[in-house]
């Protein structure tokens, strides 16, 4: 089942979450074929081709099951400054729960500027409106402390730690698993 309506798009206060297209591939090529972007990633190649960003365009539009996730682009004044994604995350003995996992990035002229936490507030709050899922997932590497710090800012606790591998890297890495309740989001909805 589908956590994200295709036709939607998902407005912020200054970004809109918005269904890849075409000609994003050239875009998302230039910001993400970056060795401090791509670095805390698991699953893209490196050095990443325009050709890759093409291929993960299409399959994003396609709903390509090599894929496994759903995709929107993160736009600053109709121009792609990164993506966030989630898939479904099977239970396994190493994480715990199953459910909605979510994983971002965004282009290093974009860093430090809230974009980031930003755009993941409204997309948790986009698929606890949109399914009846009890909690969101998601993590990062253990290094990658501004993630870390924007999935705390919206409400992600620690729950665990593995490693995972990095394809980028070439090895396994210490990561940080989080999860994000239903609860504990509506709480926070509630404060003022």
């Amino acid at each position: 089942m589908p956590l994200l309506d295709d036709t939607l798009s998902i407005p912020t206060q200054r970004l809109l979450l918005r269904p890849l297209r075409h000609p994003d591939a050239a875009p998302l090529f230039a910001l993400f074929s970056h060795w401090p972007v791509i670095r805390y990633l698991s699953s893209p190649p490196w050095p990443y081709t325009l050709g890759d960003a093409e291929w993960f365009v299409n399959a994003a539009m396609t709903h390509a099951p090599e894929l496994g996730e759903e995709v929107r682009a993160i736009t600053l004044d109709d121009a792609l400054i990164g993506l966030i994604g989630v898939r479904q995350r099977e239970a396994n003995a190493l994480q715990r729960g199953a459910g909605p996992n979510i994983g971002y990035w965004i282009g290093e002229p974009f860093w430090g500027r809230g974009f980031m936490s930003e755009t993941v507030h409204a997309f948790v709050q986009h698929i606890f409106k949109l399914s009846d899922t009890d909690a969101i997932y998601s993590g990062a590497f253990a290094e990658n402390v501004a993630s870390l710090r924007v999935q705390e800012k919206a409400g992600f606790v620690r729950d665990g730690e593995t490693t995972l591998y990095s394809r980028p890297r070439g090895g396994d890495f210490p990561h940080v698993n989080t999860v994000l309740t239903r609860t504990t989001f509506e709480q926070q909805q509630q404060t003022p």
